[in-house]
């Protein structure tokens, strides 16, 4: 009974986090709506916990994940581009629920971080954070959005608070 009422408890607190979110900072939708034909950063989907602080966001570890950089972001990405990422880096997440969704392209969730102008959000070293591709779930500032995620990519400081770069896959 108590493993049931902490797992509610801690989805509750997740789904409160996520209605919290900030008035839009960056830019609109259509900024990624061709997202699929930028750079793509993992040579392979990512599945499992890859970075080791996913837990059951970005659909859990089951899930299959790609991620995509547009072409502001793409050299740090790359690793030939220094960190911080510029200003109007946008970085895409793909997530299927499994590997047969993956495989047909089926419903992905998509996540998007966005770098913002130095001091427009310096609670999130100045990323935006966006929850689904309509762009409608932004999370800014204090917002519970953006505690939220900027909470655990915090675990990527030294990369620009982005898991997936040429310096993960360098020290793997």
């Amino acid at each position: 009974m108590n493993i049931k009422l902490i797992a509610t408890a801690g989805f509750l607190l997740f789904l409160t986090a996520c209605m919290s979110t900030s008035a839009p900072q960056g830019a609109d939708a259509s900024a990624w709506t061709n997202y699929k034909a930028w750079y793509k950063a993992n040579p392979e989907p990512n599945t499992g916990d890859p970075t080791g602080f996913l837990g059951n966001v970005h659909e859990g570890l089951n899930a299959y994940r790609d991620i995509f950089v547009n072409s502001t972001g793409e050299p740090t990405n790359r690793g030939t581009g220094g960190f911080p990422y510029p200003p109007g880096s946008i970085i895409v997440k793909e997530s299927f629920s499994n590997l047969a969704a993956y495989e047909e392209q089926r419903s992905p969730d998509l996540t998007i971080m966005l770098k913002l102008e130095r001091g427009d959000s310096p609670e999130t070293n100045d990323w935006e954070y966006i929850m689904g591709a309509a762009g409608n779930n932004r999370g800014t500032g204090t917002s519970g959005l953006a505690t939220f995620c900027h909470g655990c990519h915090t675990n990527a400081a030294n990369t620009d608070y982005s898991f997936i770069n040429s310096a993960f896959y360098q020290n793997q």
